[in-house]
């Protein structure tokens, strides 16, 4: 077939983005159903004639000069639907490409299980922490309007402070009552959760700060939800299921992409492993981005008494395990 030919059978809006578009591997049988049935509404809406009953499929008879174009056109519509099932959601702030499926299905099918949990007046954490060269630590946190109330192995290290606490929001500090007014909408939400930031750099800020705010603030229901949603758009994560915890629960583990300091001289990657009953997260941990030779870490009296000793990438950097994080009506 000459150039001309190809040219007039592929006479159609969107033409030339089909033949940019290379080869892509074969879609899968559901996906093929629906781009057929998306071929015979073209064909149909072509021609004039009204959808067939499904057990009786006439043959339709289209005169040879409108056969390309109805082909053309047919091929166009299948295209988009095959390409509106199975492609990635693009970033709208110059990142990479959104979450893919399996990750985006999962923050969603948590930002409902979110949305359904329970909101107080305080809010209690009880966790585990370890991290190479230093002994297993269990620490109670009570966060309140006043600020937060630390309880280790029974003492209290820390009582309320007058300016209360804040959480980093974008590029900017925000105390308990700006955590209430934070928009629940995923588009705004990420907009304030990314500012200062563009591309990568947005994405890797969004995604720490969400974490913060999922694993270490009083966020409401609502807004633990729309923290999913943001995350269901947000593009890095690689999900495992069936995966335990330092307690032997077991969880949906989320390993981000994102390469973050875990102490002088380490470079380490973030991991979450989330409860897909509550939506709660169980662990965070953190794991070497690459061999580590020890060095950077001068221990002095009083602020660094171990240093981190020399790492493999993928070895163990920091882990907090959460018992319990969750509203409470009273701080005891």
């Amino acid at each position: 077939m000459s150039t001309q030919q190809h040219d007039g059978v592929l006479d159609f809006p969107g033409a030339a983005d089909l033949v940019a578009a290379g080869r892509t591997p074969e879609p899968d049988p559901a996906v093929l159903a629906v781009a057929l049935s998306a071929v015979r509404g073209a064909i149909d809406a072509e021609t004039g004639k009204a959808p067939a009953p499904a057990a009786a499929e006439p043959r339709v008879v289209i005169p040879l000069y409108r056969r390309r174009r109805v082909l053309a056109s047919a091929v166009a519509v299948a295209a988009v639907a095959a390409a509106a099932i199975i492609a990635p959601v693009v970033s709208m702030d110059g990142g990479e490409p959104a979450a893919g499926a399996e990750a985006a299905a999962f923050f969603n099918s948590m930002a409902k299980k979110a949305a359904t949990s329970a909101d107080g007046p305080y809010w209690k954490i009880t966790s585990t922490t370890s991290a190479p060269g230093t002994p297993t630590k269990t620490r109670t946190v009570f966060l309140s309007p006043d600020g937060p109330t630390a309880v280790e192995n029974g003492e209290t290290l820390s009582k309320p402070q007058p300016n209360g606490m804040s959480w980093l929001v974008g590029n900017k500090r925000m105390g308990w009552n700006g955590l209430k007014n934070l928009p629940t909408d995923p588009s705004a939400l990420r907009a304030r959760l990314a500012a200062g930031k563009t591309g990568t750099e947005a994405d890797e800020q969004v995604v720490t700060e969400a974490g913060q705010l999922l694993s270490f603030s009083p966020a409401r229901a609502e807004l633990r939800a729309a923290l999913y949603r943001v995350m269901a758009a947000t593009p890095g994560a690689d999900i495992r299921t069936e995966v335990s915890d330092a307690k032997g629960r077991k969880g949906t583990e989320v390993n981000w992409k994102y390469v973050g300091a875990d102490g002088p001289g380490i470079a380490s990657d973030p991991h979450w492993i989330i409860d897909p009953a509550t939506g709660g997260i169980l662990e965070e941990s953190r794991t070497a981005a690459e061999d580590y030779d020890g060095s950077g870490c001068e221990p002095s009296d009083g602020v660094d008494k171990e240093c981190t000793p020399s790492l493999s990438e993928g070895d163990l950097t920091s882990r907090q395990t959460f018992l319990f994080n969750g509203p409470v009506n009273r701080i005891s």
